[in-house]
């Protein structure tokens, strides 16, 4: 590549080879820190295991009482919170789309189908018990 300036009429400069995405070989951009693109990065992401609610998150005062009064959004944002999650990973976890859930712990959208209800309360391993036995069947004793 050739660079003018105004001191020399012309400077060689060694041109650089472009980065490649090492799955795709698409060119990452100069700012891209990281060996894949923004696609394969983010479809990466994806295809880890899914991470998982921590056992004790579900015994805690303040998710027992938002499941009480059966606000699935505030069980899901503290579930979120207290596990370390992202609406991404609950998506993965509970079968619900992030944008879903996003709505739902921001007040707009309601949970009311009882077979999604129990997916979510399944996903994050909400013990029967808790939930009461008029959304999921409690194992036999």
């Amino acid at each position: 590549m050739i660079v003018r300036s105004r001191r020399t009429a012309e400077v060689q400069v060694p041109a650089q080879e472009a980065r490649r995405c090492t799955r795709c070989s698409c060119r990452l951009s100069r700012y891209n820190q990281h060996e894949l693109c923004g696609s394969c990065h983010r479809s990466a992401t994806f295809s880890q295991p899914p991470a998982s609610v921590p056992e004790d998150v579900c015994n805690r005062h303040d998710v027992r009482h938002a499941l009480s009064r059966r606000d699935f959004g505030g069980v899901c944002r503290l579930v979120r919170e207290h596990g370390g999650l992202r609406q991404e990973d609950m998506a993965i976890l509970t079968g619900l789309s992030q944008s879903f859930l996003s709505q739902l712990e921001l007040g707009n959208r309601r949970l009311t189908n009882i077979d999604r209800i129990v997916v979510l309360l399944d996903g994050i391993g909400a013990p029967a018990d808790m939930t009461g036995p008029m959304l999921r069947l409690l194992p036999d004793e």
